[in-house]
């Protein structure tokens, strides 16, 4: 009886002496990840403040790098975890490209390319199943190894010397000014590449550099009455090809109409002039690269809208007009130049406002959705 009572309080002992090592091998492994994180967050912003062209904006990457290296680390903390290191060296690569994208090394679209690999998913999630069933360490290792070599892969074939060429085609279209209009709608759906918008005494003016397609953007016109409607599409959006020039559009629009307008700017570099159109509403998904709104005057009352993911954007707006910004801002850097903008709220959603908003002849109601980017607000 008593032997048994031993063996028993040697297996309780034992049973507990494991449960405190796991739970202080869990503990070290959160600080290691967060005692690193917060390692890298800090250079970042001691950097920032010597060189804020280069700290935030362009190194925030890091801490996903460093996040990477310490589950890497963490795996390697006995008892051995296989999968431990694999899913660091994954999170490590996503940023290492980030960091290629913020730093201009490889341009954003290389994620919008990637969607075309999208079967690798249907395969990992395959062996992710087999390596469930099986319990077999190295299948359930496999989906995690096969994402690292695709993305490797893209990374290189996809602006790699492997990556073929095609030439770009220059294509102009345009529509003379029409008697009569009034008010226009206009949705630009673009993609990959470099979007200018500025103002003409035409309809619109489009001039085009297109993937090797002399058709250039799809353009679909209407009128009713005294309003025109113009859809502007991107023929195949997502071309597994290296070429030596952007796709660019340089897009020409009336400014004797009341314009909205619709922009879905993809990947890309957009420089949106507006600044002699008459705009009373701009909607812009900015998804990821880089924006650059200047707003005009000419209308009483302006409302813009910009829901961007990972990107810089820049809002230029007149002095003489009253301005009130809403942001639901994500990991994002605000920076507000040659504009007095006062925070009257902040809840949900922070408001800022210049001072006599309410009585100002001219408004200019800016609505801010940002993910991961650098956002600034530009008197002129």
């Amino acid at each position: 009886m008593a032997e048994e009572e031993s063996k028993q309080k040697q297996r309780t002992d034992f049973t507990e002496g494991r449960g405190r090592f796991e739970n202080e091998r869990k503990t070290a492994r959160r600080g290691l990840v967060f005692g690193l994180i917060l390692i890298s967050v800090g250079v970042i912003l001691l950097v920032d403040n010597f060189y804020p062209g280069l700290g935030i904006t362009r190194l925030w990457p890091v801490v996903i790098i460093a996040w990477g290296f310490a589950v890497l680390v963490s795996g390697l903390i006995p008892p051995f975890d296989f999968s431990k290191p694999l899913d660091g060296i994954l999170i490590g690569t996503i940023g290492v490209v980030l960091l290629y994208n913020t730093l201009g090394i490889v341009p954003y679209h290389f994620w919008l390319e990637l969607i075309a690999l999208w079967p690798v998913l249907i395969i990992a999630l395959g062996f992710s199943i087999l390596g469930g069933v099986t319990r077999n360490r190295i299948i359930a290792a496999l989906p995690t190894l096969i994402i690292i070599a695709t993305l490797l892969f893209a990374l290189f074939y996809m602006d790699g010397p492997l990556r073929p060429r095609i030439e770009l085609t220059s294509v102009n279209k345009s529509r003379d000014a029409i008697s009569g209009v009034k008010t226009g709608e206009a949705t630009i759906d673009f993609a990959v590449g470099e979007l200018d918008i500025g103002s003409t005494g035409m309809l619109y003016d489009l001039n085009a550099r297109e993937f090797g397609d002399e058709r250039g953007p799809q353009i679909d016109f209407s009128r009713t009455d005294d309003k025109v409607e113009i859809e502007l599409k991107a023929r195949d959006d997502v071309r597994f090809y290296k070429w030596d020039e952007q796709r660019a559009w340089n897009l020409m629009l009336s400014k004797d109409i009341d314009w909205r307008l619709k922009v879905d700017a993809g990947v890309s570099d957009s420089d949106l002039d507006l600044s002699e159109l008459d705009v009373s509403s701009v909607e812009i998904d900015g998804g990821v690269g880089s924006i650059r709104v200047r707003i005009g005057d000419r209308s009483e009352r302006v409302d813009a809208k910009i829901d961007t993911g990972v990107s810089e954007c820049r809002i230029m707006v007149p002095k003489s007009s009253g301005v009130r910004l809403s942001l639901d801002r994500g990991l994002s850097a605000v920076d507000f130049r040659d504009i007095d903008l006062d925070k009257i709220s902040e809840n949900r959603l922070t408001v800022y406002e210049t001072k006599g908003f309410v009585d100002a002849s001219r408004k200019i109601n800016i609505d801010v959705d940002m993910g991961v980017a650098s956002f600034i607000v530009e008197g002129y």
